[in-house]
């Protein structure tokens, strides 16, 4: 592929893999694709170049690029700002001998990354919790009255209690997480 070309690949990730991902858009790098743009749904926007040595890293934080100073922070460190999808911020960097790779210069600040990611994790499955019951108790009803329509709202709770399940897990994975910094 020539220079400059676009390339779009699907890769669609959770927020407990954030360092497979960043792992997965090295490797492209590495390749020659480098990360021009994201979004929530996982589709990666790539511009074809020289293939090149770049660690990227993820930071959350809704209303952080917004903020001048933490841009500058970043900035200063010589990272540069690639892009966001629902409140992460992707930063490259070219890896150079010696340097610091990581956008956190302590356990803390990861710790308080990861925190962040639970609240959000927990506030969504909290708000979960009413549709399901919903769902199930129109499902219970539908049923007394033998509806065909039954169907639906069970096929809905299920989706929404597999949602929670996953969200369960994405709670015990970030919490693992920040128990092993906090014992690191």
């Amino acid at each position: 592929m020539e220079n400059g070309t676009v390339v779009r690949k699907f890769k669609w990730w959770f927020v407990w893999q954030d360092e497979k991902h960043e792992q997965w858009l090295q490797r492209m790098a590495a390749e020659g694709l480098h990360l021009r743009d994201t979004n929530c749904i996982g589709m990666h926007t790539f511009v074809c170049g020289v293939p090149a040595d770049v660690v990227y890293r993820w930071d959350v934080g809704k209303q952080r690029r917004r903020d001048p100073e933490y841009m500058q922070l970043f900035q200063d460190a010589g990272w540069e700002y690639v892009a966001s999808t629902l409140g992460w911020h992707c930063w490259r960097k070219t890896r150079k001998a010696g340097t610091a790779m990581e956008i956190f210069t302590d356990s803390a600040g990861r710790i308080r990354k990861y925190r962040t990611v639970l609240g959000v994790l927990t506030l969504v499955m909290v708000a979960q919790v009413p549709s399901i019951w919903i769902n199930f108790r129109n499902w219970r009803e539908l049923l007394a009255r033998k509806a065909d329509i039954a169907v639906y709202p069970a096929i809905t709770a299920s989706l929404n209690l597999a949602v929670l399940l996953l969200l369960l897990y994405g709670i015990a994975r970030i919490s693992r997480r920040i128990r092993d910094l906090k014992q690191a």
